[in-house]
């Protein structure tokens, strides 16, 4: 697995990105300035990225956050926190639930359930009108997609929906797609999840966050959380 680690004294800072078929690429420079009291650690996870492939099939919710400990052993990390964005706020909170082997988390645009996020999606969508048709269409393209430039117009066409206002220039210009990834999570489902019984399991200081705006990982989703 692929590992951007900025170095540093302090407390490890394991760092999962959104996706799934992206990778640690998307949330750069924005999150370097941790790094002032932070070693931040990068991580393309599995199968994704710069990492090595895998057969998509074989990866899941609760193999994604178990590489989280399987990273920290081989790293020799006795301690270390993990922040988890969109996909990779589902990962942690898996984490958090399940193993809760972090010192802290935190949970930056999460879900509460994999129903609750379609449904938050759905009346994102409707509620953008006319813009919204050609960002659901590609949502159905993604169980077909099959190259790293099919993915990079994906990103294109749903960027307005990710975004706001205007993306930051050059956004997601270097990321390396896993399209095989996406497929398979867009095909299977995004892990079939309901945190909501569970949460109450997480005993670790955690901090919840979201984009006021956010029309994925929604204000309501975090309330929950």
């Amino acid at each position: 697995m692929f590992i951007e680690d900025l170095g540093g004294d302090g407390l490890p800072l394991v760092v999962l990105h959104g996706g799934p078929g992206l990778d640690h690429t998307n949330l750069r420079p924005w999150l370097d300035p941790l790094g002032d009291g932070f070693r931040v650690l990068y991580v393309d996870e599995r199968g994704q990225g710069r990492s090595e492939r895998v057969d998509p099939a074989t990866l899941s919710l609760e193999v994604f956050a178990r590489d989280v400990d399987r990273l920290a052993q081989a790293l020799g990390l006795e301690r270390f926190a993990v922040l988890g964005h969109s996909f990779g706020a589902i990962v942690a909170t898996w984490h958090a639930i399940n193993l809760g082997t972090a010192d802290a988390y935190v949970i930056s645009g999460g879900g509460d359930s994999s129903e609750g996020l379609m449904a938050d999606v759905d009346a994102s969508l409707e509620a953008m009108g006319d813009a919204g048709k050609p960002i659901a269409e590609s949502w159905e393209w993604e169980k077909s997609v099959r190259t790293p430039e099919d993915c990079a117009e994906l990103m294109r066409i749903q960027m307005p929906f990710h975004f706001a206002g205007e993306p930051p220039p050059n956004f997601a210009a270097d990321t390396v797609y896993a399209p095989e990834v996406l497929r398979y999570f867009a095909t299977a489902g995004y892990g079939d999840f309901d945190y909501t019984p569970h949460l109450g399991r997480v005993s670790k200081p955690t901090l919840v966050v979201v984009g006021a705006e956010d029309r994925v990982t929604t204000p309501r989703a975090t309330r929950v959380l």
